[in-house]
């Protein structure tokens, strides 16, 4: 049953410091109280949602309009809420779990406060991986066997499940505004896979040439997907287009690529690791070129979540005392 269980409360922002680094401009931000700041999506205007803790343990959602003024929010009785995504319309999608842990539910954050929860048919447990700019949302649920099982919710409401034949579990990772979904999957002999699934339901798989395993990251809005996967030896990054036409990349002295987004021009970000296990910022532009874009006052960790199509950047890095902020990068 959808309900609307909660009102939210604004506050100002009370950390926010800018770099300049590279002709680009770093902004970091905190809500009050935060130790932990996630930054999950940021939209055309410059919207940020994602998620903070101020114990390690819990969490609430936020909101960071593009003047830096910040929205807490929590449905009723959660424990820790996971904000993915904001849709045209002001719209907040993610998931939460409840006081108790034992389930996961999905939720919708209207822009006037009020939030209404929802669940795949038949369970308790619906985490929403992504959400696109028109409503769509997607993600995965407890399916037959307690076995993870892929799901979109339309714009309307209307939720559907997917599985791919054979496998034991689908989970739907993004999507894009024409309904497009892109996930991983394990076969039944435990093969990691891609796949890309049609609005009308028909899935393809695919995989980078000499991958042993690759799961699909991240949809633009043309269809063109960022991804990963591992050779045997380290993990790469992939961008496929929608031709199927795969190209692999890493960025400089990375043992491990992973994308995170990427927008309407081809712009990916995410993160890579080097062999002293640090994680790096990067930013991969439409003709290839990869940059490390890790915040000035980054140590040991950093990570480009959210690209909009202006080439605003959203993401989390580790600063010295250990915490975690979250920052704007704007070009």
């Amino acid at each position: 049953m959808i309900r609307t269980i909660y009102s939210s409360a604004t506050v100002a922002v009370v950390v926010c410091i800018a770099a300049s680094t590279n002709a680009a401009t770093y902004t970091v931000f905190d809500p009050p109280g935060s130790t932990e700041t996630f930054a999950s999506y940021i939209d055309a205007s410059g919207a940020i949602v994602g998620d903070f803790s101020g114990d390690g343990i819990t969490s609430k959602g936020f909101i960071r309009a593009p003047d830096g003024t910040m929205t807490i929010f929590a449905p009723q009785g959660s424990e820790v809420v996971q904000p993915v995504g904001i849709d045209g319309k002001g719209r907040i999608s993610g998931s939460y779990v409840p006081h108790k842990r034992d389930h996961e539910i999905g939720f919708i954050r209207e822009p006037d406060g009020s939030i209404s929860t929802f669940d795949a048919p038949h369970t308790h447990m619906t985490s929403a991986s992504a959400a696109d700019p028109q409503a769509g949302i997607t993600g995965y649920y407890e399916g037959h066997h307690h076995l993870p099982t892929g799901f979109v919710r339309s714009p309307a409401g209307i939720i559907t499940t997917f599985k791919l034949r054979h496998s034991i579990y689908t989970l739907g990772v993004a999507i894009n505004s024409a309904g497009l979904v892109v996930g991983d999957y394990v076969s039944k002999e435990f093969k990691i896979g891609s796949f890309i699934r049609t609005p009308d339901g028909a899935i393809t798989k695919f995989d980078p040439p000499g991958s042993t395993q690759s799961a699909a990251l991240a949809i633009n809005a043309d269809g063109v997907i960022a991804g990963s996967y591992r050779d045997g030896h380290s993990g790469h990054g992939y961008v496929r287009s929608p031709d199927g036409a795969i190209t692999a990349f890493d960025a400089k002295d990375s043992i491990d690529t992973t994308p995170q987004a990427i927008n309407a021009s081809g712009a990916i970000v995410g993160r890579y690791e080097t062999s002293d296990q640090t994680g790096h910022a990067f930013l991969r532009t439409a003709n290839g070129k990869i940059s490390n874009i890790d915040p000035p006052d980054a140590v040991s960790w950093a990570e480009a979540r959210s690209v909009n199509d202006s080439g605003v950047i959203a993401g989390v890095f580790k600063s010295a005392d250990g915490r975690y902020h979250g920052f704007v990068r704007t070009p």
